[in-house]
């Protein structure tokens, strides 16, 4: 099907849920279906290990902060976020996020930056699954970091700081909130987002 108006898709989720593939998966189905169209893909994790690149006391502060662990403070990460919109957005393009906002301090400068880059109806996509299948997806991973108490506590985290932002956007008539289950297949998943995005009947 033709798509006639350009998405703006924030995906959220907890680690492990699979946003990465299912927005891989969106990537390559409106590349076929809408190939006129650029996509426009933000990562918040890839754009601030970039920073941490740059040579400088920026940089290196990025870099010590990423390494501990610690969250980034959201005027840097609002920043990069605002920047690389005003890098990239040209006004017709499909805009996908992944990573932003974590946090309600980051929602004023979402909300600031769709209203001026006039993104109509900026759809939430949250990919749920349980803490025990975050665990068990993690684990298999097999990162230093990965320890059963390590996992445990990030999405502990996730759940007291980024989910109540869910709270905000569906009291936001401004948004469309759309809920998936991350716990089924990868190809089932995919269409069920599609289906709720309105792209395939």
């Amino acid at each position: 099907m033709s798509i006639v108006q350009p998405l703006t898709i924030i995906f959220l989720g907890p680690q492990g849920c699979g946003k990465g593939t299912q927005i891989t998966l969106l990537k390559e189905y409106l590349a076929k279906q809408d190939p006129g169209r650029a996509i426009v893909h933000f990562e918040m994790g890839k754009n601030l290990r970039e920073l941490a690149t740059r040579k400088g006391y920026t940089g290196d502060k990025t870099g010590s902060i990423l390494a501990s662990g610690e969250l980034i403070p959201y005027a840097v990460s609002c920043s990069v976020f605002v920047h690389y919109l005003i890098e990239n957005i040209r006004g017709d393009e499909h805009l996908l996020i992944d990573g932003f906002p974590r946090t309600a301090d980051q929602l004023p400068a979402l909300d600031s930056a769709f209203q001026f880059f006039v993104r109509e109806l900026p759809t939430v996509v949250c990919i749920n699954i349980s803490d025990e299948e975050a665990v068990r997806r993690l684990s298999l991973r097999g990162r230093s970091d990965d320890t059963e108490e390590g996992i445990r506590k990030r999405l502990q985290w996730s759940r007291e700081e980024t989910m109540p932002n869910m709270k905000w956007f569906r009291n936001n008539p401004a948004y469309r909130v759309l809920e998936a289950n991350g716990e089924q297949t990868i190809e089932d998943n995919h269409k069920e987002i599609l289906a709720k995005l309105g792209l395939v009947r």
